[in-house]
């Protein structure tokens, strides 16, 4: 049984909104049965505007920052899964818009909508990612293993850089991190966080596993005695780096997805109560098993 949600955090947004997205991906049927299907049945009440005066009172609502913002999404939603709606595309880009507006003002995250929301998907989401990391894990598999030794050690060494390239990296990670200074001399926390998630998914790296450690200093110098700020930063980067490497190897980008196992490696070994943590460690003995296979340890 699927536990009921009670409190909306960060990071459960940003994977309600990567599933989403994933599921626009693979196709009508999946689609259909993890997304339209729960939020057709989400209220037995069918609005009687049509969805595009609902999107309309939706952007009047959010200009002007009104209390019926949340439950006018619900009624799109609703309206957009009805049986009549032939635009399969409706109901995902307001989800999206649902869960951004939730990302932008507390009171739609508090709201009594936004828990429906959440709760009525949460079962179906549950299982299709879980299909998905199946579907996922026996592609990247099989592809690594398929690869010739050549390829291999090249995927493995995807995160060596030259000495060039350090360099500007360096520079554009001093550039970020005065740019977060900066961010957090305005006093606006929704931009401190994000200053602070872009800088960790774009300068953490296997291969210089302390890059990426002013950012978490900041991160404990601004929290002061609460933990919150650190997990839900931290829980949010996590989320995001998982959905990476699946796309990356929905793609076929394997160069890609192993730089990225890299950057949740370097920031969560040792954490299993981070989101996605067994996932991703399945993911890493992949790569293990072979380089061990291989024999390619001496190499590396």
């Amino acid at each position: 049984m699927t536990e009921k949600i009670t409190h909306i955090r960060l990071p459960l947004i940003d994977n309600y909104a990567q599933i989403i997205k994933s599921l626009a991906q693979r196709g009508r049927d999946d689609y259909q049965k993890f997304l339209i299907t729960p939020l057709s049945n989400w209220s037995k009440q069918k609005p009687v505007e049509t969805v595009s005066h609902i999107q309309n009172l939706i952007k009047m609502e959010n200009l002007r920052n009104g209390p019926k913002l949340a439950l006018l999404y619900k009624m799109a939603l609703v309206k957009s899964t009805a049986p009549d709606q032939l635009d399969l595309s409706i109901p995902g880009n307001i989800s999206l818009g649902f869960l951004n507006s939730m990302k932008n003002k507390n009171n739609i995250k508090k709201s009594d909508q936004a828990l429906e929301f959440f709760n009525i998907l949460s079962k179906n989401f549950k299982i299709y990612s879980e299909k998905e990391f199946e579907r996922m894990n026996l592609k990247f598999e099989n592809e690594i293993s398929q690869a010739k030794e050549v390829e291999v050690e090249k995927l493995l060494n995807t995160n060596s850089e030259s000495d060039q390239r350090e360099l500007k990296i360096q520079q554009l990670s001093k550039d970020a991190l005065l740019n977060i200074h900066s961010t957090i001399k305005t006093g606006n926390l929704k931009n401190i966080k994000n200053s602070i998630i872009s800088f960790l998914l774009q300068f953490s790296d296997s291969s210089k596993p302390n890059r990426h450690m002013p950012a978490i200093e900041i991160i404990e110098k601004i929290q002061g005695n609460s933990t919150s700020l650190k997990k839900e930063i931290l829980d949010t980067v996590a989320i995001i780096i998982y959905h990476e490497i699946l796309k990356s190897i929905q793609t076929t980008q394997l160069d890609r997805a192993i730089k990225y196992i890299g950057k949740f490696t370097v920031l969560f070994r040792g954490n299993p109560k981070t989101p996605n943590y067994y996932e991703v460690d399945t993911f890493e003995k992949k790569l293990f098993q072979i380089i061990e296979k291989r024999n390619l340890w001496d190499k590396l």
